[in-house]
């Protein structure tokens, strides 16, 4: 029995030391057993080193294989000793299992329970409560230590409250995993037994990677210190530093030691020695202790990383450094990135260098940083494209597979009944398909397409529930271009069915499944219920078929994960049916520990070759064996952390029960305060990991923008040894040297073609002289030449459309364009986007919401047939009181409620409010119209007139203008409605435009094209005169625009006027008026000789004088016939224009751009087709300028006249 220490420094090297003293006793104990204990996540690195460290003091070469020596974790070397006893039979829990365990004995025991009562139900506090139990079960407290830590007075009440019902819970625990179960932390008091009965006079331990253990590990290694042949244990600290003394080796041995302050550098490690030699001493055992400073096994070999760590041990103790001036030397470097991707591309950048440059392997470079999670999505992506083999430290979580998405969304299906967004998540998966008559799965992208066209209808139709299990088939439809009718096509019969195919699977799959789950009496039968559903439906066998794709594509991670997370299902099912089975089955439990237990699954992690980068953590052990390391991610958010301690027991808990707890069980008095304190040691250990290089990075920016600072620690050595931060960026800068380029951009062939590109865009679009032939080599390469040529040619694209050719125009748009108003209103907006939504018939899918046009749409549907019921029985709005009309309208509003367009506002008892409110508006609406002609002379003539073909339907005469080479525009139209004034002399009519939101007619737009509708409507007006008032002359009277809603007083405005008044100017009309004398005394009868003012009705006001003025300053609202001629004449030519350029092919992509910054592409569902850049010089927005009503007539008139000047 003997007992060594081997302590050194992190520079020092531990593995061979240990490996070598292995190698020399199995030479002279050949048949002895040696286990090498490592940390678990670096078993199978060690194993490979331990092996060619034999083979190599062997002197054997090729194969190497050997029995006696076993690399072990301390839960491996458990499984050794243990698998043929019968306790190794007892059933196992995972974490998951534990919290199942956790959950059934708070419901069992509630009533002894104070604060943690009803807690059962909480996933997230069952999952924090087993962690805890967990920590209390490592640290090797009994039952009777909690019972009794709870009956201290001095603690404080919370204190008490949590010990209480800890020690009540902690005890069930300890009997649960004692008889029925065994968890992992059960495994190394067992196995300390089970040594107590073993020989192992005869076998080895080898004990390193650890700073620390817990008490059970601590235990176990006191018990193989007692009965073990050897145990030779490494430990990372500073020999000189033990206690503060400076003793040789030998002498320290044999002498008793103070516990180590926790502010020691080596703290963890000086207190795992300090437990181990203390326990030693009252045995009296005799132990040595080596110290690796005074050998040959020195693992650093560079001198300014040993002059580094000599740094770091003093400054951690307070002694005085001198700085000092690092040589010339790429061994010890600082870079400042832009961002993370910069600074993952310097290193990716580097690794090549060093590979081609000094003959390294992948395996001599590591990079580590603080948290991984940082760089999850950026490092793989990046390595991939410099062609650089690499395995990621990073546990992956298993929560993200689809299988387990399938089970929350079967389980979100039932809760929520069918609702559209748990169905698409779980069709979605692609792990449930239908199945056809042979049993296989349906095809995959037929199931796509089926999927796609029902989630394009539910989102239409607003479908949910109970529409998933109706009797009748589901229609797939659209409406006629007047939205009145149901249009059904072979097209849409043929989609009826392909999406009743996906209904009619769910109708005979889901329901079935759910009603015997509802009707489970245990937890085993829903189990049972559950894995048979998914076998019954082929889950299993799809994830075969994934398994097999990954396979056949050489990616054997992703081929062992369906299987890995099967089993992890099957093994959480086989858990739950252990340790709940029996009891009546809760479906909301059940889903919820299913869940939470994938939530803790990860995917395994074996490297898939052995020449790799290794990208890990500086929290987790390493072997130490690379020649260069990259320390990234280098910023005060993380070095040092911010540790969280997330158990139940706070800071203030632990430094409580600090004073009630033996020395050896002080880990679970250890606060956050301690834990940072440790921060140190690991930056440390980090800065000490390679041999020779070592690259220290940080970015300046992060994800959202952030300014990040540079950590403490590394500003430290800055400071120390001077060094100048490299400051590498995305891309190269513009005066770059070729030689600067190679440094840092260069390493695979992709990359360099994407950094010559960013390059060439900051010279102009042109490569400097030196890059030329890089270039054209690149462009010549067989990997990357193709890529290449585009990415270059790229240079001279322009983001400019090219001119349709004749043909192709005929085929979109034929020999006439048939348009309404409002999509040439579109064309001079965004004359790209009227292409792509007009021409190519580009459009978004239609969603199942209530839009402002829907809105739009009702409100003008009840106005129509309000006033066509009135004139059907031949009555005037003005003649009937405010009871008939909410008469009328109680009948109207029913009906159009219940026409197809409308059912969107029966869909959700939300719906049913806004419906109430919609109708509650559309009633102000028509009372405001009720009190406006009271007021005036104007009448309701004819509403939702129609002029030329909408749909199917025809009315009015249509505007068309013939187009040179045969080509014709037809403008058509709906006016929402037109009024008749006459007297003895004259008639006129007038255009009613019903608006949703605010509008005033705006003179710039209607010049530039961007507001044609209400001039259109006149010009479409007066064109039909003969056909609205047969014989009879008649003048138009303007066209305004009326805003329906239901607005809101102020109190103030009421009390001054009367509350008529205040109504009706809150709904006054607004747009344009012919400057007829006789025409506004018709249209405001309060107006006359007599009574001057502002009219409540119409926008404009009669003066003293008799003659009548705009209210508007900028935009008059009256205007001379002379004026709209004008106006009228720029809209006819403005329509031409449109119809030209469509017929010439002509595209431009200049979105409109108004002087308040509104733009077209504003709302535009076409920006990423369209790729608009306002810094590109070829893209540029069109806009529009400042200009009064004047300055627009004016441009009219010259125009005008330039005009009939051309044509004489």
């Amino acid at each position: 029995m003997g007992v060594k220490f081997i302590l050194g420094k992190a520079s020092a090297d531990h593995q061979q030391a240990l490996i070598s003293q292995l190698a020399q006793k199995r030479q002279y104990q050949p048949t002895d057993k040696f286990f090498y204990l490592v940390p678990n996540h670096i078993k199978f690195a060690a194993e490979v080193k331990v092996l060619r460290g034999l083979r190599s003091f062997e002197k054997i070469s090729g194969l190497f294989a050997e029995q006696t020596v076993q690399v072990f974790s301390f839960t491996r070397l458990a499984w050794y000793f243990l698998k043929d006893t019968p306790v190794y039979q007892i059933p196992r829990l995972s974490s998951a299992g534990i919290n199942m365990l956790v959950a059934a004995i708070l419901q069992d025991h509630q009533a002894d329970l104070t604060i943690f009562r009803g807690e059962h139900a909480q996933i997230g506090f069952i999952t924090q409560l087993s962690q805890q139990l967990t920590e209390l079960q490592q640290n090797g407290l009994s039952a009777a230590d909690l019972t009794e830590l709870a009956q201290n007075v001095n603690f404080s009440a919370s204190l008490q409250a949590k010990m209480h019902d800890l020690a009540v819970i902690y005890q069930y625990f300890i009997q649960q995993t004692q008889q029925q179960f065994l968890g992992s932390e059960g495994l190394l008091p067992i196995l300390q037994e089970q040594l107590a009965k073993e020989d192992l006079t005869h076998s080895h331990f080898y004990i390193t990677g650890f700073s620390q253990f817990n008490q059970q590990e601590l235990a176990l290694v006191k018990a193989l210190c007692s009965q073990a042949a050897e145990v030779v244990i490494s430990l990372v600290t500073d020999v000189a530093g033990i206690a503060g003394r400076s003793l040789p080796a030998k002498q320290l041995a044999a002498l008793p030691l103070d516990f180590p302050s926790p502010n020691d550098l080596f703290y963890r490690s000086e207190r795992l020695y300090f437990h181990l030699a203390n326990y030693l001493h009252s045995k009296h055992i005799k132990f040595e202790v080596e110290d690796l400073t005074q050998t040959t096994w020195q693992r650093v070999t560079d001198p300014l990383l040993c002059q580094l760590e000599t740094a770091w041990i003093r400054q951690s103790r307070l002694e005085p450094v001198k700085p000092t001036t690092a040589p010339t030397s790429d061994h010890l470097q600082l870079v400042a990135a832009t961002d993370r991707q910069a600074e993952i591309r310097e290193v990716a950048g580097q690794i090549k260098h060093y590979v081609q440059q000094e003959n390294l392997h992948y395996r001599d470079f590591v990079v580590m940083t603080r948290h991984l999670d940082l760089y999850r999505n950026i490092i793989e992506p990046i390595f991939r494209q410099y062609q650089i083999p690499c395995f990621v430290d990073l546990q992956h979580e298993m929560s993200s597979h689809p299988l387990v998405e399938l089970l929350s969304a079967l389980f979100d299906v039932h809760d929520n009944f069918y609702r559209y967004d748990d169905l698409m998540r779980l069709l979605k998966t692609e792990l449930l398909l239908p199945q056809t008559s042979t049993g296989q799965a349906m095809d995959l992208s037929e199931f796509r397409q089926c999927l796609d066209l029902t989630e394009n209808l539910l989102l239409q139709t607003g479908m949910t529930g109970k529409n998933w299990l109706q009797q009748k088939d589901w229609t797939f439809y659209r409406f006629d271009a007047n939205d009145q009718q149901r249009v059904i096509t072979t097209r849409e019969e043929k989609q009826t069915q392909q999406v009743n195919l996906i209904r009619h699977f769910i109708k005979e799959t889901l329901p079935p499944f759910f009603k015997k789950f509802e009707q489970a009496k245990t937890g085993k039968a829903a189990a049972q219920l559950l894995c048979q559903f998914l076998l019954n439906n082929g889950v299993g066998r799809q994830l075969l078929v994934w398994r097999d794709q990954a396979l056949a594509a050489g990616d054997l991670t992703a081929a062992s994960r369906p299987e890995e997370t099967w089993n992890t299902f099957v093994h959480l099912l086989d858990e739950y049916v252990l340790v709940l089975g029996e009891r009546p089955f809760d479906p909301a439990s059940f889903k919820e520990l299913l869940l939470s237990g994938f939530a803790g699954a990860q995917y395994s992690q074996v490297p898939s070759t052995l020449d790799q980068v290794t990208i890990t953590e500086t929290g987790m052990a390493q072997l130490n064996q690379s020649q260069t390391v990259f320390v990234i991610g280098a910023t005060s958010a993380v070095m040092p952390d911010h540790v969280v301690r997330p158990n139940l027991l706070s800071d203030s808990d632990r430094l409580q029960l600090g004073d009630s707890l033996p020395e050896d069980q002080l880990d679970l008095a250890e606060t956050s305060d301690v834990q940072l304190a440790g921060e140190n040691y690991l930056a440390y250990l980090a800065f000490l990991a390679p041999a020779t290089r070592l690259v220290l990075s940080f970015p300046e920016q992060g994800t959202d923008g952030e300014e990040l600072a540079i950590s403490p620690y590394v500003k430290q050595i800055k400071q120390l040894f001077s060094l100048k931060a490299q400051h590498v960026g995305q891309e190269p800068e513009a005066d770059i040297t070729l030689t600067e380029f190679q440094r840092h951009f260069s390493g695979a062939k992709r990359p360099v073609v994407t950094q010559l590109l960013n390059l060439a865009r900051k010279n102009g679009r042109q490569l400097p002289a030196a890059f030329v032939s890089l270039a054209a080599w690149l462009k010549r390469d067989v990997q990357v030449g193709d890529l290449a040529n585009r990415v270059f040619a790229s240079l001279n694209y322009r983001n400019q459309p090219e001119k349709l050719q004749p043909d192709l125009v005929e085929k979109l748009y034929g020999k006439t364009i048939n348009t309404s108003i409002s999509k040439l209103e579109e064309f001079y907006a965004n004359q790209y986007a009227y292409f792509l939504k007009y021409g190519l018939k580009l459009k978004e899918r239609d969603v199942f919401a209530l839009s402002p046009a829907n809105t739009g749409e009702f409100f003008h549907a009840v106005l129509d047939q309000l006033h066509r019921r009135l004139m059907a029985e031949q009555r005037d709005l003005t003649q009937i009181s405010a009871t008939e009309l909410t008469a009328y309208l109680n009948e109207i509003i029913p009906q159009q409620l219940a026409r197809p367009q409308f059912q969107i506002l029966h869909s959700s008892a939300r719906m049913d409010y806004l419906s109430r409110q919609l109708a509650a508006t559309i009633q102000q609406v028509s009372w405001t119209i009720h009190q406006q002609l009271q007021h005036s002379q104007a009448r309701p003539y004819k509403t939702e007139v129609l002029f030329g073909q909408v749909g199917s339907r025809e009315g009015l005469r249509p505007l068309e203008f013939a187009l040179p080479q045969n080509h014709q525009v037809k403008v058509r139209g709906k006016i929402d409605r037109i009024d008749l004034l006459e007297n003895s002399d004259q008639t006129y009519l007038g255009i009613v435009d019903y608006k949703s939101s605010l509008h005033k007619f705006n003179y710039r737009d209607a010049y530039y094209g961007m507001s044609l509708q209400m001039l259109t409507y006149l010009s479409a007006l007066i064109k039909n005169f003969d056909l609205l008032v047969p014989g009879r002359q008649a003048k138009p009277a303007g066209a305004v625009y009326l805003h329906l809603q239901n607005p809101k007083l102020e109190l103030k405005v009421v009390n001054q006027n009367s509350f008529e008044k205040a109504w009706l100017q809150k709904n006054k009309y607004d747009g344009l008026l012919l400057a007829d004398p006789q025409l506004l005394e018709l249209l405001d009868g309060d107006l006359t000789a007599d009574q001057s003012g502002v009219s409540l009705v119409y926008p404009f006001r009669r003066k003293k004088a008799g003659d009548y003025s705009s209210t508007g300053r900028t935009d008059p609202q009256l205007i001379t016939p002379e004026q709209l001629d004008l106006l009228l004449w720029q809209n006819e030519q403005l329509i031409k224009k449109a119809a030209a350029t469509i017929f010439a092919g002509d595209l431009a992509i200049d979105p409109a751009l108004w002087p308040d910054q509104r733009s077209a592409l504003q709302y535009s569902p076409f920006k990423a087709i369209m790729q608009f850049d306002a810094m590109l010089p070829e893209n540029n927005y069109h806009r529009l300028p400042l200009m009064s009503a004047k300055e627009v007539l004016a441009a009219i008139q010259i125009e005008r006249s330039q005009n009939n000047g051309t044509k004489t």
